[in-house]
C-alpha cells in the first residue's frame, strides 16, 4: 500500500513516512568558514502545491548519496525524512519545521505532477522591511531590482580577495547595494561573462541586510542565487516594464563603473602615495608586522553601529550623541588602532570589530563588557590577551583609502580585510572591463 501524501504545512516533528510531492527550487553548500570552508551540509529549498516553502538539509557524510539527484526546478517525491524545528536565525522561509535527510530517506525525481506546484517562488520585501531586518540576523529575504551599477575589485595576490557590489533600483525607487565576496563574486562574473550582455534586471536570493556606516547593504550568503532579466517569471515581469537600452551611437552604456585590480604596496609607497596622488577611492594590499596597539585613549573605541562615531558612557548604557540614541551592548561596534611596520616604513592601521574578531574572537559585546559603562567603567589600557597576542605577528592588510586619507587630518588607514598570511592565488578566470560588455 502506497504511503499517504502530506503537505509541507502539515508536517509534525519526528520521523515522517508519508510522501511529500515537492519542487526543488534551489540548493547550495553550507560551509564552515572558521574551519577552512569545511563542508557541513547541502541545504535545499522546497515548495509544494500550496506555495509552502520549507528548507531541507542533508549532512556532509550523506550528501554524496543524494548530490547527483539534485536538479533545481525539478519535481520530486520525498519520504522517510526527519522533521525538526527550524532555526530562528537566518531564515529563508516562515515554516516552523525543516526537513533533515537520514539513512532511510528516499528522494525520487518525477517527470510531471497532477498537483499545481509553482515553478518559482521568491520572498521579496519592501525597502522599509529590509531596514527593519538589518543587523538582526533573523531573515534572509530575496531582492529584485533594475541594475544601475556594477563595482568590482579583484586581486591575483591573495586567495579569495574578490568583491562585487551591485546597485539595484527597487520598483519603489530606492537604491540598494548587494555585496558579494570571494567564490560568490567569482560565480557572478562567470555568469556575467557567459550571459553575453549586461543584464537590466537582477534577482538575488537569500541576502543578509546590514547597516554599515548608516547605509543599507545586502550581503550575499551561501544560499544566494542570481537570476538575470527574463530567466524567471518575476524577472520578466519587471524586465518588460523597463525601457530599451536606447544607446546613443558612440556612447558607452556599460554599468561597470569601477573595476580595480588591488595592487600590493610597501608602507613607504603607501605613505608617499597619499602625499603625491589626487584624492580618490582606492584599495591596496600591505604586508606588515603589528608592532603595537595604540592606547593613548584606551585600547579600543566603542562606536555606534549606525554611524560608527564614538559613544558616550552613561550610568547603564552607551549613548550616541550623533544619532541621539541609546545603544544596546549587542549592537555596538569597536575599533582598534594598530601600529605596523615593514622594512620600509611605519604606519597606523584602523581595524573594526568585524575583522578583528576573525583574529581574536573578541566580539563587540564582549569589548563593551570589558571596558564597562558608568560606575563600572574600567581603564581601557589593559589589553585583552587575545588582542595582545597579535603583536609581533605579520599579516596582509587590505586597505581602503578615501578622501579623508588625502587630507591634512589623515592619521590612519582603514582596514577592510585582514589575511593571516600572504598566499599567491591563480589568476581569476574573468576580466572586468570598463565599457560596453559584448
Amino acid at each position: 500500500m502506497a504511503n499517504p501524501q502530506v503537505l509541507l504545512a502539515d508536517l509534525n516533528a519526528g520521523r515522517c513516512s508519508n510522501v511529500a510531492e515537492v519542487r526543488l527550487l534551489r540548493y547550495w553548500e553550507a560551509r564552515n568558514v572558521r574551519k577552512g570552508g569545511e563542508l557541513m551540509s547541502v541545504d535545499m529549498l522546497f515548495v509544494d502545491e500550496n506555495s509552502t516553502l520549507t528548507q531541507g538539509s542533508v549532512s556532509a557524510n550523506r550528501q554524496l548519496r543524494f548530490r547527483k539527484r539534485l536538479s533545481e526546478g525539478s519535481l520530486y517525491t520525498l519520504t522517510g525524512f526527519d522533521v525538526t524545528r527550524s532555526n530562528t536565525n537566518f531564515r529563508l522561509c516562515d515554516a516552523p519545521f525543516s526537513i533533515r535527510f537520514n539513512e532511510g530517506t528516499s528522494l525520487e525525481k518525477i517527470t510531471a505532477s497532477a498537483r499545481p506546484i509553482p515553478t518559482e517562488l521568491f520572498r521579496f520585501m519592501p525597502y522599509g522591511r529590509l531596514l527593519e531586518l538589518a543587523n538582526t540576523g533573523k531573515q534572509l529575504p530575496d531582492i529584485i531590482g533594475e541594475l544601475s551599477a556594477i563595482r568590482s575589485t579583484i586581486t591575483d595576490r591573495i586567495a579569495g580577495a574578490q568583491r562585487v557590489m551591485l546597485t539595484l533600483r527597487l520598483e519603489s525607487g530606492e537604491n540598494v547595494c548587494v555585496s558579494m565576496f570571494d567564490s560568490l563574486a567569482l560565480a557572478f562574473h562567470t555568469k556575467f561573462d557567459s550571459y553575453g550582455r549586461e543584464p537590466k534586471v537582477i534577482i538575488a536570493t537569500g541576502v543578509n541586510p546590514k547597516i554599515v556606516g548608516g547605509r543599507l547593504f545586502l550581503n550575499a550568503t551561501s544560499s544566494t542565487h542570481l537570476y538575470f532579466d527574463s530567466e524567471t517569471a518575476a524577472g520578466k515581469k519587471l524586465f518588460d516594464t523597463l525601457p530599451g537600452h536606447g544607446a546613443v551611437p558612440g556612447e558607452s552604456t556599460s554599468k561597470v563603473v569601477h573595476a580595480q585590480k588591488i595592487e600590493p604596496m610597501t608602507l613607504s609607497e603607501l605613505n608617499q602615495f597619499i602625499i603625491t596622488a589626487e584624492s580618490q577611492i582606492i584599495e591596496f594590499l600591505c604586508t606588515a608586522k603589528v608592532t603595537g596597539i595604540q592606547q593613548d585613549e584606551g585600547w579600543c573605541y566603542i562606536g555606534c553601529s549606525g554611524c560608527s562615531k564614538k559613544l558616550v558612557r552613561e550610568i547603564s548604557s552607551f549613548t550616541c550623541l550623533s544619532c541621539n540614541e541609546t545603544n544596546a551592548v549587542a549592537a555596538l561596534r569597536y575599533r582598534v588602532a594598530l601600529s605596523v611596520s615593514d622594512n620600509t616604513d611605519t604606519a597606523s592601521f584602523l581595524a573594526f570589530d568585524t575583522e578583528m574578531a576573525k583574529l581574536t574572537n573578541l566580539q563587540a559585546s564582549e569589548a563593551a563588557q570589558i571596558v564597562g559603562i558608568g560606575v563600572d567603567a574600567q581603564v581601557d589600557t589593559e589589553l585583552p590577551q587575545s588582542l595582545a597576542d597579535i603583536v609581533g605577528k605579520t599579516y596582509t592588510f587590505q586597505l581602503k583609502l578615501n578622501d579623508f586619507n588625502f587630507s591634512s587630518k589623515h592619521q590612519t588607514f582603514t582596514i577592510s580585510r585582514i589575511f593571516p598570511e600572504r598566499v599567491l592565488a591563480p589568476m581569476p578566470a574573468f576580466v572586468v572591463t570598463v565599457g560596453p560588455h559584448m
